[in-house]
């Protein structure tokens, strides 16, 4: 085989005659490199030959007595790490990266290599492009794209869109001599994640209030459908097991202050739980504030108690203003 043989050969044919000389780092080489490798290798195999002896002269190599002779050819490490160059498929495949970065890669076959090769004179002379799509929210309409020129020896590419949310996929082809782009393969359809807070609030993970009561009521000690207060006198009882050694002077008054001693401290505050349920069409104020309800009209609020009393009108408003229904609360507070 001649040099003028080699630099017709296409990159993936050097690839497999190397492979079978078992020419080392191969994958990493050029064409050109390859082509000089190939040749200097077939020299030395060519003055190999010419220098050896015949058969006839060759002496018969002595194994000893413990040598086994094998034909099997052990597989080296490169041999089993080493991914093909091509796999004969003409492909693109497209992925998402982050928000704003995909990636895509590529291969050709044997036969489209051919037969551009033969269309523009060889295949380093195909204009080939990567025309990416930016697809409607269904993914069926082509709003806009834009082209990226390929490198005949790069197979892989990440691609910037800067547009968190959207629809893209590629085109893998090339230009015909009239500036026509023709495709060769499509890629799947993939959607870039949002780089915000989602604007879903899925209301299943939510704690309902009377779910969150209850729970508070059994850790406590009390039982399911006890009012406030007696769930009150229950925690206060169960205080008064825990610390029956007289550390706390007196636990008549949830919101009493202990003496101070040594370094031992305390510290107290309330807060006022407000919910109820309206209409879910309607409109809810709380002291003048609006409140979001919740898709069945129920509602919930917290809000600090500090201490005298805290007058809290709550007004419904129908949806068409005719109807409105005010309650107000008196909270009184009173820290001793």
């Amino acid at each position: 085989m001649t040099p003028e043989d080699l630099l017709k050969m296409t990159k993936e044919e050097l690839l497999k005659l190397a492979r079978k000389k078992n020419i080392p780092n191969r994958s990493r080489m050029t064409k050109a490199g390859l082509i000089e490798k190939i040749h200097l290798l077939m020299l030395e195999e060519e003055e190999k030959k010419m220098t050896e002896p015949t058969s006839k002269e060759r002496p018969a190599p002595y194994y000893g007595p413990t040598t086994v002779l094998t034909t099997e050819k052990k597989e080296t490490d490169e041999e089993v790490l080493e991914i093909p160059f091509s796999y004969n498929q003409t492909l693109v495949t497209l992925m998402v990266r982050d928000p704003y970065w995909l990636y895509s890669y590529w291969d050709f076959s044997g036969k489209t290599v051919n037969e551009l090769s033969q269309v523009f004179g060889g295949w380093e002379r195909v204009p080939l492009c990567l025309r990416v799509y930016n697809l409607s929210a269904d993914g069926e309409k082509r709003s806009s794209y834009f082209d990226i020129s390929l490198n005949h020896q790069v197979k892989n590419w990440y691609i910037n869109v800067n547009q968190p949310n959207c629809n893209f996929q590629v085109d893998l082809g090339y230009f015909t001599p009239s500036g026509h782009f023709q495709t060769l393969a499509r890629s799947n359809i993939v959607t870039t994640p949002r780089d915000t807070i989602s604007d879903v609030v899925d209301e299943e993970w939510m704690v309902v209030e009377e779910d969150y009561r209850r729970l508070y009521r059994l850790a406590v000690g009390a039982g399911i459908g006890q009012s406030s207060l007696e769930m009150t006198e229950s925690l206060l009882k169960r205080l008064e097991r825990e610390v029956g050694s007289g550390a706390v002077s007196s636990i008549s008054s949830p919101v009493r202050l202990l003496e101070e001693k040594r370094h031992f401290w305390l510290v107290l505050d309330t807060e006022l739980i407000i919910y109820g349920a309206t209409e879910p069409d309607a409109t809810l104020t709380i002291q003048g504030q609006p409140v979001k309800l919740r898709p069945d009209g129920s509602f919930t609020l917290r809000m600090a108690l500090p201490e005298g009393t805290q007058i809290i009108p709550v007004t419904a408003t129908s949806r068409d203003g005719k109807d409105q229904i005010t309650i107000t609360p008196l909270v009184s507070k009173e820290t001793r």
